[in-house]
């Protein structure tokens, strides 16, 4: 079953290759689409036989629509734990789907794009990713597929719009999110305000992994709250909104770290360059603050230029999961720290003279 895990982590996924609108800054956008099917009782009081049933007919109908023939589907349960935990590391599937139990599948096209969600929360979570600030290109992709499968007939209200398990996803179902990199904003410790704000008009500020995950490495989803009483293309344009400002927060408060706390600034990132260069045994969670800042000072001058598509590749490949999926065996909580060791010495180790990794 490794080689299942490992073929998951050599993936495509299109949102590392740093293209998009302030990509530097903004990782990633998605778009998730809750739906549930009007003739099937919703999963959180589905018995067994209607949870397999309403699985069967959401894959019957992905396998025969020759527009998703580049769609891999997977059945939750036939996974082992550590492919399923490469799966969560790269947002394909939530934590909660990856617990398994009868009925509970996705379904992942060929460029890491778009995945769909079975018997998780709802019946059907679709959910698109791209790279940098492209909300509204990620929307029109959720929408393509959701209007695929749309002849399954969702669970919708003509008044309130489409039916979900929580509350805070009826309407239209849109959950528009950004992943963004806020490193400047953090060490001036302005992220707490920035949260705050957000929370004002509506938008909510998570970690990483969302729901229940922390920051580290300066990294923040932020999504709307709510669905419920604004179109789909409004939510879009509020988040997109937001995103954009707070682009603009952070690169005011890198030219401030510039001009009043260089020294500071250059201590800083040379320090992490140093230490992921010839660390020996490192965790994740210092790794990430690690890359953090110095992903800033690459993007700042201070340091060697590296691309976009470099820092987030090394993202996925020092996680838990990805290390073990390409190890030839289990290995020991130290062998994991001095294996993400090496990943990075030899990402940060050679370079050439023109400032460019090798």
């Amino acid at each position: 079953m490794r080689t299942e895990a490992r073929k998951i982590a050599d993936s495509p996924l299109e949102w590392v290759s740093g293209s998009g609108d302030s990509s530097g800054i903004i990782l990633s956008s998605r778009v998730r689409l809750a739906r549930n099917l009007e003739d099937h009782i919703f999963p959180w009081r589905a018995s067994r036989e209607e949870m397999l049933a309403c699985e069967e007919r959401i894959r019957s109908r992905i396998l025969s629509e020759n527009s998703l023939r580049s769609f891999r589907v997977f059945e939750i349960d036939q996974l082992d734990p550590l492919a399923r935990g490469v799966m969560i590391e790269r947002h394909l599937i939530s934590p909660s789907l990856a617990k398994g139990g009868p009925g509970r599948g996705t379904a992942v096209d060929d460029r890491g794009i778009v995945s769909i969600l079975v018997n998780e929360e709802d019946h059907l979570r679709i959910q698109a990713f791209l790279g940098g600030l492209r909300l509204h290109e990620a929307w029109r992709v959720a929408r393509q597929i959701d209007q695929i499968l749309e002849d399954l007939v969702y669970a919708f209200d003509s008044r309130i719009g489409f039916l979900t398990t929580c509350p805070t996803n009826i309407g239209t179902g849109l959950r528009a999110s950004v992943m963004i990199h806020l490193p400047a904003l953090s060490v001036l410790r302005k992220v707490g305000k920035v949260a705050s704000d957000c929370g004002r008009i509506g938008l909510t500020v998570r970690g990483m992994f969302g729901e229940g995950s922390d920051s580290a490495g300066s990294l923040f989803q932020v999504s709307n709250q709510v669905t419920l009483g604004q179109t789909e293309e409004e939510l879009i344009e509020k988040v997109s909104g937001v995103a954009a400002g707070l682009v603009r927060q952070e690169q005011a408060a890198r030219d401030r770290l510039l001009s009043e706390k260089r020294s500071g600034l250059e201590d800083k990132a040379w320090r992490a360059w140093g230490l992921l260069r010839f660390s020996r045994n490192m965790g994740i969670r210092e790794a990430l603050e690690l890359v953090s800042l110095a992903r800033m000072g690459s993007e700042t001058g201070v340091l060697p230029k590296v691309p976009s598509s470099t820092w987030n590749l090394l993202l996925m490949d020092i996680q838990k999961a990805h290390i073990q999926a390409r190890a030839e065996s289990d290995l020991t909580p130290e062998e994991l720290d001095s294996t993400r060791s090496g990943i990075l010495r030899e990402a940060f180790g050679p370079f050439h003279q023109t400032g460019q990794l090798s």
